[in-house]
C-alpha cells in the first residue's frame, strides 16, 4: 500500500481551523470527491489518469508547540516496491500546486524526499527511587 505524506505550516500566525481552507484552492485543482470536510479534518478521493487509480487523501490539523500544522496523506493500493507511480504522480501534482494555490502554507516535510515522519524526541521514563 502506498502512503505519502506532506506537512504544511502556515507562513504566519494562523489558527488551526484556518489551515484546511488555505489548502482548498490547491485541492480543487485536482478534482477530488470530498467525503468529509470539517475545521480540522478533510477526506477525499481522487482518480488518477489514465487508469483512474483511486487515491485517498486525508488532511488533519495537528497542534504543535510552535503553532498548528497540516498533515496531508495520500494513500492507494499501489505497492511501494514498484514506486507507486500513480500515487506519486498525484502527490507531486499536489505539491506543484501549493505555491500558486496555497501560498500561505509552507511545505516543511515530504515523505518521498525526507523519509519517515519525524517523531518528537524520545523521553526517558521517570526512574523510581
Amino acid at each position: 500500500m502506498a502512503r505519502l505524506i506532506i506537512v504544511l505550516k502556515p507562513r504566519g500566525p494562523a489558527a488551526g481551523h484556518e489551515l484546511i481552507p488555505k489548502l482548498m484552492p490547491a485541492l480543487r485543482r485536482l478534482n477530488p470527491e470530498f467525503d468529509h470536510q470539517g475545521p480540522s479534518h478533510l477526506s477525499a478521493v481522487m482518480r488518477v489518469p489514465p487508469q483512474g487509480m483511486v487515491v485517498q487523501l486525508f488532511a488533519d490539523v495537528q497542534p504543535q508547540a510552535d503553532g498548528p500544522e497540516l498533515d496531508v496523506v495520500l494513500m492507494s493500493s499501489e505497492t511501494m516496491i514498484k514506486g507507486a507511480p500513480q500515487t506519486l504522480q498525484a502527490f507531486t501534482e499536489l505539491i506543484s500546486l501549493l505555491p500558486e494555490h496555497a501560498g500561505d502554507l509552507e511545505l516543511i516535510f515530504r515523505s518521498d524526499r525526507d523519509g519517515p515522519v519525524p517523531r518528537q524526541g524520545s523521553r526517558p521514563l521517570a526512574t523510581q527511587s
